[in-house]
């Protein structure tokens, strides 16, 4: 009799964890697919991703200064981007700074 139960919990489980994901393959970005820079600023960390193809090397930064690490993409935004939209993608280093999505970007944490 457990079993079946089981089995309900964990369907309801995996759809609940495949709505964000869902959601997400709603977006329509811009794609850095002409070798470009897309602007990422202002978007939220997935979306960001999805216009750099999930193929580019990401480096992020904490905006607020204090070295948090992102661990889940869909609860961060992008603040600001390095290189400036439009500079060609050539194997260099790309930064995203990024705060929480509640947060507001350019707010530092004294320290």
């Amino acid at each position: 009799m457990n079993k079946p139960l089981k089995k309900t919990v964990t369907s309801a489980a995996l759809a609940l964890a495949a709505l964000p994901l869902s959601a997400l393959a709603l977006a329509a970005p811009a794609h850095a697919d002409d070798g470009t820079m897309p602007n990422v600023s202002g978007r939220g960390l997935v979306s960001a991703y999805q216009a750099l193809n999930y193929s580019t090397h990401v480096q992020l930064k904490d905006g607020r200064g204090t070295g948090r690490h992102v661990l889940w993409p869909g609860s961060w935004k992008v603040c600001d981007q390095q290189p400036a939209p439009g500079a060609r993608l050539e194997h260099q280093k790309i930064t995203l700074t990024v705060v929480k999505t509640k947060e507001q970007c350019g707010t530092r944490t004294a320290g």
